[in-house]
């Protein structure tokens, strides 16, 4: 098992539920959700199990608290900052397409999101929790796009659909574009505003 980007506490009396709920998205991201369990997060921590039921009831509770955690820093606080700026409708799009590899966490988010997206093939709660997210994130970007000008509901909503596919695959391909070719991706998806 691969170590995963969590360094011990100092002081593990203090150790809260937030603190488990980070190690087990760190170790999600570089192993998978198999590798999220009790003993192994315990030792990453450097405290006793006895820490990791003082917060949660089992791991099953743990997963949960993950899924919520990663939905609101995943989604919720990136539309929350995004929408506090005073950027016009398509410079907030440009910031949201940019975030999966500009980001200060883009790599560690990209290894998060596809741990996810894989997780969800398997469990309902993932599974839910990833189709309410991507459902935020399409509802959102088409909603810049109608800030921006695009009249037609199914226009806004097909578009916001290439966007997001665009955003998503740009995060997971290792091979970067050339300046010349983002230009023209770029181009090509804010054709007819």
């Amino acid at each position: 098992m691969k170590a995963p980007r969590t360094t011990p506490t100092k002081d593990s009396a203090r150790l809260d539920a937030a603190a488990w709920t980070d190690a087990g998205l760190s170790v999600l991201a570089e192993n998978g959700v198999d590798a999220v369990r009790v003993e192994p997060l315990a030792r990453l921590l450097a405290v006793t199990k006895g820490s990791f039921y003082w917060h949660f009831k089992d791991r099953a509770d743990l997963l949960a608290a993950m899924l919520v955690s990663w939905r609101r820093q995943a989604t919720l606080r990136i539309i929350e900052r995004i929408e506090r700026t005073q950027r016009a409708p398509l410079e907030k799009l440009r910031q949201l397409i940019d975030l999966p590899v500009l980001g200060k966490n883009s790599a560690r988010g990209a290894s998060l999101e596809l741990a996810i997206r894989l997780w969800a093939k398997s469990d309902a709660s993932a599974a839910e929790a990833l189709a309410e997210i991507d459902q935020q994130r399409l509802t959102h970007i088409a909603g810049l796009l109608k800030a921006a000008g695009v009249e037609d509901p199914a226009e806004a909503e097909g578009r916001a659909f290439l966007y997001y596919a665009y955003m998503l695959a740009e995060a997971f391909i290792t091979t970067p574009l050339s300046e010349e070719a983002k230009r023209v991706c770029d181009a090509r998806l804010a054709a007819r505003l």
